[in-house]
């Protein structure tokens, strides 16, 4: 009988965590494991049952996480679980694997700030416990490290009830409602960079002309859409690789690298020219 992993990721209608479900089960299934996926649908209740079924089914858990604190109860003591993309906040050690949202974020404001812009617009995506975004940071201080007045009303928040093409057009028609005039954006996926194009269409702006964006994905779809979208790469493949290689050096008991960072890289397309 094969061995199995557990995965839990937020919605496997988003092509981010698609992509990391898909290369996990790709490289798992070569070292002999089956996966068994689950989407928590946003939701730390859902994700703390899923990790209670899995810990009980599974050799060990993939977590791409909502949760603001990991705590001990949730599993068995000694149980292997590497968090990937996301890490919850422990009072023990936990593996994981991500990348510096902090710095790509910087880099994408930075970016845009060159290209002339000042009132930048980001939607940094949903976190199921409002956890401290990185992303938040790394704007922030990319604006300030510019001289550029941080304003919070410009941080839109998603609720997770709705997709995120849908809750980010109506963040933005909502903020073109209120009379803000912004010449950029910075989207948490490309789903959420579409809503965004469809709204300041509906308003008669255009990206680029009117608005700069860039989007925290780089799906294939953004090569689908005109203009193309300028886009941080996240390298799912290699999140996915290092998450697999710790998590079965766990199962196997060996020492780990406990934090590891994937680089990232901002791809420039026609939406920032």
């Amino acid at each position: 009988m094969m061995k199995q992993i557990g995965m839990i990721v937020p919605s496997v209608d988003n092509s981010f965590f698609a992509s990391l479900a898909h290369f996990t089960e790709k490289y798992l299934r070569k070292e002999g494991y089956s996966l068994l996926l689950c989407d928590s649908a946003n939701g730390a209740e859902r994700e703390k049952e899923y990790l209670k079924m899995l810990s009980e089914i599974c050799d060990g858990i993939l977590d791409v996480s909502g949760l603001k604190e990991f705590t001990e109860e949730l599993l068995p003591e000694g149980y292997p679980i590497v968090f990937v993309d996301r890490k919850p906040e422990s009072a023990k050690a936990i593996s994981a694997v991500r990348n510096d949202d902090e710095s790509a974020m910087y880099e994408a404001t930075s970016y845009l700030i060159a290209k002339g812009c000042k009132t930048i617009v980001l939607l940094p995506g949903y976190l199921a416990e409002g956890q401290e975004s990185p992303r938040v940071k790394g704007y922030r201080k990319a604006l300030e490290d510019a001289g550029i007045p941080y304003q919070a009303d410009l941080v839109l928040n998603r609720e997770g009830k709705k997709s995120s093409e849908e809750e980010s057009s109506e963040l933005i028609m909502q903020l073109m409602k209120n009379s803000v005039k912004t010449d950029a954006i910075i989207t948490s996926s490309d789903r959420a960079a579409f809503g965004a194009i469809k709204a300041l269409g509906r308003v008669g702006y255009y990206v680029p002309e009117d608005v700069k964006l860039i989007s925290f994905d780089n799906s294939p779809y953004s090569l689908m859409v005109s203009p193309s979208i300028s886009a941080i790469d996240r390298n799912p493949e290699i999140l996915s690789q290092k998450a697999c290689e710790i998590l079965l050096q766990k199962i196997r008991k060996e020492a780990v690298d406990e934090q590891v960072i994937v680089p990232v890289s901002l791809i420039k397309r026609d939406s920032t020219r």
